[in-house]
């Protein structure tokens, strides 16, 4: 068994399919990229693999844990980042406040930023390379919230990263910095790495091994292996060719 390992796992919102059939296993050590059209899944997927839903068929187990059944084992063993996060910017908050929430609410009342909080949190922000803790959350960049949300998920020590669309409103040097800084985790700390995006060029030199998704599994392997024309023509309905290669639709190319 994978560290990762899903079997014909299906769900649906009402009529609405959102996952048919999915079935993969990942080994640990991995850096994997999941990519799909809009309405493909893989928010949903991911959400299963939290234990935030329950397959309606299937089975899902990571790191040994029956998810459905032991969801919160799982999750303290996951750092989950959203693709939105519900922070009231009208409300100053240091980043390390915003650092420190995640490490607070794994404790039981009353919840107090003790000696031992800080130290976490400081060595968090210093692994993704923010160095002045007192800094406004609602006044940094959207390269630097994305670091401070990246060092919230940290804080607890987690041994897996799940990243929904982590790419999202940064420009493409950014969106490489970020990758660069996904990967340097995961080689340096040993902190397997699954994200979902729609697209994989910033990671693409990381030779991530990529799934390709629209409810179903397409393709599972390096990129070269697995972003094929072939491939995308089934996973991407809307694929256009054009002389100088082709166009996927929505905000892919």
């Amino acid at each position: 068994m994978g560290e990762v390992e899903l079997r014909n796992v299906s769900y649906s919102f009402g009529d609405r399919v959102a996952l048919e059939d999915v079935s993969f296993e990942l080994d640990s050590p991995f850096f994997c990229a999941v990519m799909g059209p809009n309405g493909a899944g893989k928010s949903t997927l991911l959400k299963l693999m939290l234990g935030l839903l329950k397959p309606q068929k299937g089975m899902i187990s990571i790191m040994g844990y029956d998810v459905p059944r032991e969801a919160n084992r799982v999750r303290r063993l996951i750092g989950y980042i959203p693709q939105v996060i519900n922070i009231d910017h009208r409300i100053p908050m240091s980043i390390e406040e915003v650092v420190a929430m995640a490490a607070l609410s794994r404790n039981l009342p009353p919840r107090i930023v003790t000696g031992e909080v800080r130290r976490r949190v400081r060595e968090a922000l210093e692994l993704v390379g923010l160095d002045d803790p007192s800094a406004q959350f609602s006044e940094l960049s959207g390269g630097q919230r994305q670091r401070v949300l990246i060092a919230r998920a940290l804080v607890g020590e987690p041994r897996m990263l799940l990243l929904d669309e982590p790419y999202s409103m940064l420009d493409f040097d950014m969106k490489c910095e970020i990758a660069d800084l996904l990967y340097r985790l995961h080689r340096d700390r040993g902190i397997d790495i699954f994200l979902v995006a729609h697209e994989l060029s910033p990671c693409i030199h990381l030779e991530p091994t990529v799934i390709l998704l629209n409810k179903r599994v397409y393709a599972i392997g390096r990129a070269g292996e697995v972003l094929t024309l072939e491939n995308l023509r089934r996973a991407y309905p809307g694929l256009t060719e054009i002389p100088a290669g082709f166009i996927l639709g929505e905000d892919h190319g």
